[in-house]
Order: C-alpha cells, then sequence, then structure tokens
C-alpha cells in the first residue's frame, strides 16, 4: 500500500514538473515571438530606431542567443 502510494505521489510530481516545464517553454517562445514582432514592426515603420528598439534589440539577442547557449551548457552532461 505504502509502495503504490508513494509510486502515485512520484507520478503527480513528475507530471505537474512536465507541465511546469511546458508552460516555461511556451513562455519563454511567447516573449520572444512578441518582442520580435515588435522589433520587425518598429525597424518597418520607424524612420530611425528609437531606445525601445535598440533596448529590445539587445533583449531578443540576449533571449535568442545567450540564454539557450547557457542552459545547453548549464545542463549535466550524460556519459
Amino acid at each position: 500500500m505504502y509502495e503504490r502510494m508513494k509510486e502515485f505521489l512520484h507520478h503527480c510530481i513528475s507530471v505537474v514538473l512536465a507541465l511546469m516545464i511546458a508552460a516555461g517553454v511556451f513562455m519563454y517562445a511567447g516573449i520572444s515571438g512578441f518582442m520580435m514582432t515588435r522589433i520587425v514592426n518598429d525597424l518597418r515603420l520607424d524612420t530611425y530606431i528609437s531606445f525601445d528598439t535598440g533596448m529590445g534589440i539587445v533583449m531578443l539577442i540576449f533571449l535568442l542567443g545567450w540564454a539557450p547557449v547557457w542552459l545547453m551548457s548549464s545542463s549535466p552532461r550524460r556519459r
């Protein structure tokens, strides 16, 4: 009985963790997509690059360049 309940709780924790990871990935993709859309629209419509557009470009480079590389390098390596 104890082992079955323990397995069920481990399964529930795994499901909750998987849902949290999926939500994080979707939020990351949503934020990146929103920033990309905003930057592209600013670059197509403005005659000059404003401070907001410049900061958006820097944040987009950070989100799409540095963050995934950092996540991949910090993950444990399997042998």
